[in-house]
């Protein structure tokens, strides 16, 4: 056990130097104030007047996921939420909104959650996944992190139903879908089977 501790020690310390430059900014109320909606403006600021680049900004994820892995929920979502600012990959946008959104939860902030809970909603529903599948798992992850808010929050109960009464439609036709395909497949695997008899 003292050896896996100084393993994470020596973790955090390592990810604490990486993000350093970046975290000393966002420290920095009249630095941020630089900052725009528009982030290839911010990344090219960043980089010109604080030499802060790409390699800052991934250390920041690392070290808002450390954080979170450590119980640090709050450090967590004030460095996720900061790192959603500044990146420009949707993919991993998206997972430090998940992490966020996580991170509230454990912390029980409620209205936040659910602000954090509505902006993936938005997200989900309007990007355009590599399969209509993927995008059913991540209505579903959303559901499944909705009741942790919505049984706790003021107005969940009324929110609970108006999310599962709309992705019950969704979840239908994705059934329907897998079934469709589930025909096609034993009927290409049957006429397979008559060809190689």
């Amino acid at each position: 056990m003292v050896d896996r501790r100084v393993e994470v020690v020596a973790r955090l310390k390592a990810l604490e130097d990486a993000a350093a430059p970046l975290v000393t900014f966002l420290q920095n109320a009249n630095a941020v104030q630089e900052l725009r909606a528009d982030k290839q403006y911010n990344l090219q600021m960043l980089n010109d007047r604080y030499q802060i680049g790409p390699d800052q900004i991934e250390a920041l994820y690392q070290y808002a996921k450390f954080q979170f892995e450590c119980g640090n929920y709050s450090g967590a979502a004030d460095y996720l939420y900061q790192y959603r600012a500044l990146c420009t990959n949707s993919e991993r946008s998206l997972s430090a909104l998940w992490g966020k959104l996580a991170a509230e939860i454990l912390m029980q902030n409620w209205d936040i959650a659910l602000e954090e809970l509505n902006r993936l909603k938005e997200i989900i529903d309007s990007k355009s996944f590599s399969s209509p599948l993927n995008q059913v798992q991540s209505r579903i992850w959303l559901m499944h992190w909705s009741l942790f808010i919505f049984f706790n929050h003021d107005n969940g109960r009324t929110q609970i139903i108006d999310l599962f009464n709309q992705d019950k439609e969704e979840v239908d036709e994705l059934c329907r879908t897998l079934e469709e395909k589930e025909d096609s497949s034993c009927i290409a695997s049957d006429q397979f089977s008559c060809i190689t008899i």
